[in-house]
């Protein structure tokens, strides 16, 4: 946080943002500048800072200590590699070779380490690299670099090697590219004499791969790339020989030979990587570096790494990898037992101006209902979108929007300190796409301000709720996944928010199982129910997102690596994965409008007698919707279309649907197979929002929108209008016992 320009001093996150009655939230914060701070903790009603909205509030609740908080610095260390705690049957060899399989991603960008025994503050110890230029380097503390000159290319694959021999005073490295290229050298090796007294590792130093150890920050020179089965040899082997190599980390190698040999197809789901030698050298992954990556041998006649496990043995490496920023807690606050579920935050203040906003949610504890709707948190969706670098970073972003960004001091602070990590729409630095997302960081995309996207679009459905004093729960997507439909079992009514872009299989079918068992379902959103996503059963906080050949896409994963590590199941759009939306809510999703918003008009099947009830108070040719806080209208940003050709049920009715898209919504890319002209509003039919309803079994029903402003909408005119009238008629019936009977 050196860098302040953007005036941010003060940042922090919680351990765990969900919460309930009863239990201690741990609060971690990172200040620069700020000797002390007050916190207090609020019930968010509306984070939306616009004044012609619903209103900034967030009700307080409770100040976490009388006395203020200290102000500390706390740093970040983002890099993934890989750690062997256990190495001291390794820091011992006088003749020793290590070798891997390398795929280099940003060769001369800096110096990058593949594999280290070494202590790079003290100068102890070896590691094998990439220097400045890219070339493959071998650097021994007290005698000096050998370096093979000749640059590796990126994204090729290579087997690098290196050796040392202590008691003969010599050490080389060689490279040899797997495929050759015309004109440039595919083998590269130099030895050198080992003048000099060489210092062996330090104790305790560990074995890295990826990186190099620095007691100050853990690691340093972090490898951009894949690396697969990296192996130490206890003799000098051949350095050029390729198919030596592979004999000799095959089945017929002589195991006395090999020390460690790390094969990461093994327990890829895990953070674990396994030593296959035998001795039992094995080691673990930090920072979460993406696992299920085609390795060398890859074929393409498998694309899942479930089916083909020996060919995903890559691990890719990224230096700017993060999961949990591990800062220590700064205070707690032990959530009383009478409660009220909700939308909170801890409200970080100095007397100097200086404001923090720590979002986390309040729900009943696993059993217990205190309303009758719950209301179903995104999680999934601020976890995808967390901390995104999109305005700043993705060519055309403001073509995109037709609009000059606005850029807050939350963002601008997110440019300068990428540290802080990136959303499933970033790249790494090397070029990858980004598909884990953690919330064990600060996430700046969740503060109020102008990224008004998701999370503060969804407060204006709290506060049109607690302007018609409805009581109701708050259940989170990571809840859903974890205990299924037994979460929302029990509601009459449960509410998706303006995107839940962003569903787990655990979280459809427990959706579904709610609905066909007779659950009401407002899907009051748009774009929803898009990526198949998934959560980690050991690792809290994270979500994984792998974007594939289609759909809107900020960036596409390599051939081969499209299935989920978390599930092993097809990542992508649910579409491809055979449940489009319309099969789940009546509505997929269609075109996005980002430029300005629309409205709705009824259809004539709306005017059955059996759908009065959702238009009471509203008139016969009323337009619903010219109106709402996201481009004046409560059709728009991204919008969905019914198609029973894509599973909207047979007895679904579409209500409404919008006008006067024009050319300002744009056919999403998975609706068209050949891109042809006649893609925009004015000239295509599927460019359009659907306001559907449609009974299932047992009672249930749902009502879709198919628009993300139809929730800010709800606020116009002091909440009386049309949007919030059907939304409200809605509610009242499926908040009825047997509304079915009516």
């Amino acid at each position: 946080m050196e860098n302040l320009s953007s005036g941010i001093r003060m940042l922090g996150y919680c351990d765990d943002w969900h919460a309930s009655p009863g239990s201690t939230i741990a609060f971690k914060v990172s200040c620069e500048g700020v000797g002390s701070y007050r916190a207090r903790i609020g019930r968010v009603i509306c984070a939306d800072l616009d004044p012609l909205g619903p209103g900034y509030r967030v009700d307080p609740v409770e100040s976490v200590r009388p006395d203020p908080i200290k102000g500390r610095f706390q740093p970040l260390y983002p890099g993934s590699y890989a750690r062997i705690d256990d190495p001291d049957r390794l820091s011992r060899e006088q003749v020793f070779t290590v070798s891997a399989l390398v795929w280099p991603t940003l060769p001369g960008r800096r110096d990058q380490t593949i594999l280290s025994h070494r202590d790079d503050a003290a100068a102890h110890g070896w590691q094998l690299g990439l220097d400045a230029d890219g070339a493959l380097e071998l650097e021994i503390g007290g005698c000096g670099k050998v370096s093979s000159g000749v640059p590796l290319l990126r994204r090729r694959w290579y087997l690098v090697t290196a050796y040392v021999d202590f008691d003969a005073g010599t050490a080389g490295v060689g490279q040899v590219a797997l495929r050759a290229i015309p004109g440039v050298p595919r083998v590269a090796s130099a030895s050198m004499a080992l003048d000099g007294n060489p210092a062996a590792a330090a104790d305790g130093v560990p074995f890295l791969i990826a990186a190099t150890s620095n007691g100050a920050t853990g690691a340093c020179r972090f490898f951009d790339g894949k690396i697969e089965r990296p192996t130490v040899f206890g003799n000098v082997l051949e350095i050029d020989n390729v198919d030596a190599w592979f004999r000799s980390v095959g089945d017929s190698a002589a195991p006395a030979r090999i020390r460690a040999s790390w094969d990461f197809s093994r327990q890829m789901t895990s953070d674990r990587i396994e030593d296959v030698s035998g001795n039992g050298i094995h080691g673990r992954t930090i920072n979460l570096p993406t696992r299920a990556m085609t390795g060398h041998n890859w074929d393409s006649s498998d694309l899942s790494w479930k089916c083909a496990p020996e060919q995903y043995g890559a691990i890719h490496f990224h230096s700017d990898d993060i999961y949990d920023c591990g800062w220590e807690t700064d205070f707690t606050w032990n959530v009383p037992h009478d409660c009220r579920c909700g939308f909170y935050a801890a409200i970080l203040e100095t007397d100097d101006g200086d404001l923090d906003y720590i979002p986390f949610f309040v729900r009943p504890r696993a059993g217990e209902r205190t309303a009758d709707v719950a209301v179903i948190v995104c999680t999934a969706t601020y976890l995808a979108y967390a901390n995104t670098h999109v305005k700043v970073d993705m060519v055309g972003s403001e073509v995109m929007s037709e609009s000059v960004n606005q850029i807050s001091p939350y963002e601008l602070h997110l440019h300068e300190h990428r540290d802080l990590g990136h959303s499933t729409y970033d790249h790494h630095l090397d070029g990858s796409g980004v598909c884990y997302s953690s919330s064990l960081r600060p996430m700046l995309t969740m503060r109020p301000g102008p990224y008004t996207f998701n999370y503060i679009n969804d407060t204006h459905l709290l506060a049109w709720l607690e302007h018609i004093d409805q009581p109701y729960d708050i259940i989170t997507d990571e809840d859903i996944h974890a205990r299924g439909v037994d979460a929302i079992s029990g509601y009459r009514a449960i509410i998706t928010l303006s995107h839940p872009e962003y569903t787990s299989t655990k979280m459809w079918d427990a959706i579904d199982g709610y609905q066909q068992n007779g659950g009401r379902h407002l899907y009051l959103g748009g774009n929803g129910f898009y990526w198949r996503v998934g959560f980690h059963d050991s690792f809290p906080g994270i979500l994984e997102c792998r974007k594939c050949a289609t759909g809107v896409r900020a960036w596409e994963g390599e051939p081969g690596e499209d299935h989920l590590l978390f599930t092993g199941e097809p990542g992508g759009l649910w579409r491809t994965c055979g449940r489009a939306p319309q099969s789940l809510v009546g509505v997929g999703y269609s075109s996005t409008m980002f430029a300005r918003s629309t409205y709705y008009r009824r259809t004539a099947a709306s005017h059955d007698p059996k759908f009065a009830f959702i238009f009471e108070g509203v008139e016969p040719e009323e337009v619903i919707g010219n109106f709402g806080r996201r481009g004046g209208g409560a059709a728009g940003i991204e919008i969905d279309r019914w198609d029973p050709d894509l599973g909207s049920p047979p007895n679904s009715v579409v209500l409404a649907s919008s006008e006067n898209v024009g050319i300002d919504g744009i056919l999403s890319c998975e609706e068209y197979p050949i891109a042809t002209r006649g893609t925009d509003g004015s000239q295509h039919g599927f460019v359009r929002a659907d306001m559907v309803y449609f009974e299932t079994p047992a009672g249930g029903a749902v009502f879709s929108v198919g628009s993300i402003t139809w929730i800010t909408s709800l606020s116009h005119d002091g909440f009386d209008n049309n949007v919030a009238r059907i939304t409200g008629n809605v509610l009242r019936r499926f908040l009825k016992p047997h509304p079915e009977s009516e």
